[in-house]
């Protein structure tokens, strides 16, 4: 990564004042998804579709938390002024955190049938310890609760310093009740650095463990003769690769209205695409990895997971996943050109995201897909895709709801951090443009 880029000593204070065209667009999407929940004719179909999207966009959400962790870790100065961009990302926990009881209990039925009635059968049997529902459940929401806290937690010490006495009236209360005992400019930025640094590398940690925790129990099991050491790893790497492609896209279509152009240049773009392309030649490496061992071991029990998959109706979509996430990036974001246009690089990015839902729907739908209807077993090799109005209509409604929140980070939070927080060293005296140098008046 470059590291040529200064990160000034005075950074203006900075809020999304536009957008509510977007935002009209988010709450549109959001009605058509409760319209596909209510207009989904076949249950299954509703569940599948429930889950496969809350698993992608969890893992969003969190992988952008998780890339703002590394960027501090590392302290990657290159990136100071695309933090608050992944960090924005947590917006969305809240809603997954309610989410997945709801979808894991109420769809237990139709998305745990292989094993949750199964009797007789010797693979189950031995795994019963771990797939029984009371303990899934207790296990995933504590797990999920537990890194979710911790993620909020580093939110709040990122934003904690740059709120004193900063924003207008309609922010005021709840800045103040997020700058509560305030020590002092220089104070707070030292205190936050600290406990920055305490929390990220269990963060860090956490993600990998807690959702490969979640890939096992909400996707592996739903085949539950099948498993693979490289599944939850898949599954992770995966959320964050989709972090990096949403934040250049985010980053892309916001710098203008947020009068940043000056502090997201070529520069920062071409280290975000390098990223973004290490991670598709990454995801493809750990994909095949799963794939090749399983294959060449030939055991029917392992391979029946890829047959499905590969083979009708959902070939199609495993080659666009490959297309989406691998090839087309891996052409396209080869040559340092590319990487540094700002289009180019959201271009590939979207591809990217779509690539990976699709990827999520892989995951679940066809270990649940059993034919015409969704349901009746046989016929699975002459049925049609089952990807329609309620997977789409619910990915729409995720997304309305993913972009809503973060709209409203964006817009009550600063966008850019102080010098103080993204300094290696707090300074007193750059601590300063949290307070008065930095007022509502230098919003757009």
């Amino acid at each position: 990564m470059s590291h040529d880029s200064l990160i000034p000593r005075e950074i203006p204070f900075r809020t999304l004042e536009r957008g509510g065209a977007v935002l009209a667009v988010a709450l549109l999407l959001i009605v058509l998804g409760v319209a596909a929940v209510f207009l989904t004719g076949e249950p299954a179909r509703l569940w599948s579709g429930l889950l496969f999207n809350w698993l992608f966009w969890s893992a969003l959400a969190m992988g952008m938390v998780v890339f703002a962790v590394a960027l501090h870790i590392t302290d990657a100065s290159w990136a100071w002024s695309l933090r608050r961009f992944a960090l924005a990302g947590a917006a969305f926990l809240p809603v997954s955190f309610v989410l997945m009881p709801i979808i894991t209990y109420f769809g237990r039925e139709h998305l745990f049938h292989h094993w949750l009635h199964a009797e007789g059968d010797p693979v189950i049997d031995a795994k019963r310890a771990w797939l029984n529902l009371p303990g899934l459940m207790a296990r995933d929401l504590i797990a999920v609760g537990i890194l979710y806290a911790l993620a909020l937690a580093f939110v709040y010490f990122s934003l904690r310093p740059d709120l004193r006495d900063a924003g207008g009236q309609s922010h005021r209360s709840l800045y103040g009740a997020f700058t509560g005992g305030w020590r002092g400019a220089a104070g707070e930025a030292r205190h936050s650095k600290r406990m920055l640094n305490r929390l990220a590398p269990l963060l860090a940690l956490l993600y990998a463990v807690v959702f490969g925790i979640v890939a096992i129990d909400l996707a592996m099991s739903l085949a539950p003769h099948w498993f693979s050491t490289m599944f939850p790893v898949a599954y992770f790497v995966t959320g964050f690769h989709g972090a990096l492609a949403a934040v250049a896209i985010a980053a892309t279509l916001l710098r203008r209205p947020l009068g940043i152009e000056e502090f997201i240049a070529p520069r920062q773009y071409h280290d975000l695409g390098k990223l973004v392309f290490a991670f598709s030649v990454f995801w493809m490496y750990l994909n095949w990895s799963q794939y090749i061992v399983i294959w060449y071991g030939q055991l029917p029990f392992e391979q029946e997971y890829f047959a499905r998959r590969l083979g009708e109706p959902f070939g199609a979509v495993a080659s666009a996943v490959v297309l989406l996430v691998f090839l087309l990036p891996f052409f396209g974001l080869l040559t340092r050109p590319p990487k540094k246009v700002p289009g180019v690089l959201a271009f590939f990015s979207v591809l990217i995201l779509v690539g990976h839902w699709l990827e999520r729907y892989l995951l679940v739908v066809p270990s649940l897909y059993e034919g015409a209807g969704h349901g009746v077993a046989g016929g699975a090799a002459h049925a049609a895709l089952p990807l329609g109005l309620p997977e789409i209509g619910l990915g729409l409604g995720f997304l309305g709801v993913f972009v809503a929140l973060y709209l409203w980070f964006l817009r009550t939070f600063p966008v850019l951090p102080s010098a103080a927080m993204v300094a290696s060293e707090p300074d007193p005296l750059a601590a300063l443009p949290a307070t008065s140098p930095r007022p509502a008046a230098h919003r757009l």
